[in-house]
């Protein structure tokens, strides 16, 4: 029991600064880590060797399937919106996202009203709809429904680091706390769907 509570919180930990490593954290002067977006793969990758053993196969699908999914498309129009209230309709990201959140409205005694009409609720959804292709991917690869819809999740991650910037300013309006946020809730799901 012990063992497993010290190797959440490790993957957890882990989890959390790479996918900010991820998202461009300056550790020294002057720049990102290097090849910044290439460590949560690799770690995605090692954590499937421990769910389906070490094989060439495996680590490599693994790798495949985790740094695609979030290099697919960028998703920085939903998030700015959610952190910082700000769209911009002509901006486009994943085609699939946009068109879906584009066309939605509602029509109250005549008047339309549109979703980008509330930039801060268009960026939720698209942010949650973001985290869920993520995570559906790595879910596909480790069969497990868990973390197939786990991504849903990440609307809420940013929002909370919208929320903690208003008191502790990470300079991106939560942006970056919303990284850290979401790699260790992520990390927390990997614990539970390995450990536990």
């Amino acid at each position: 029991m012990i063992w497993q509570i010290v190797f959440s919180i490790l993957i957890v930990a882990i989890s959390s600064f790479l996918w900010r490593v991820r998202g461009g954290l300056d550790i020294w002067k002057g720049g990102n880590v290097p090849m910044n977006k290439i460590w949560y793969a690799v770690a995605f990758a090692i954590y499937a060797g421990f769910y389906f053993g070490f094989s060439v196969q495996n680590i490599l699908i693994a790798f495949i399937a985790c740094y695609t999914s979030y290099q697919l498309y960028g998703w920085g129009k939903y998030i700015g919106a959610l952190t910082s209230g700000n769209l911009d309709k002509q901006e486009k990201e994943c085609e699939l996202i946009d068109d879906l959140l584009d066309n939605c409205h509602v029509t109250f005694k005549g008047k339309v009203v549109y979703l980008w009409d509330y930039p801060k609720l268009y960026g939720f959804i698209g942010t949650c709809l973001t985290g869920f292709i993520i995570t559906f991917l790595w879910g596909l690869f480790l069969a497990d429904l868990i973390v197939m819809i786990s991504g849903i999740g990440m609307g809420l991650c940013y929002y909370l680091g919208a929320f903690l910037s208003q008191y502790k300013d990470d300079g991106k309006s939560g942006w970056n706390w919303g990284e850290w946020i979401f790699g260790a809730y992520i990390g927390a799901i990997f614990a539970r769907s390995l450990l536990w």
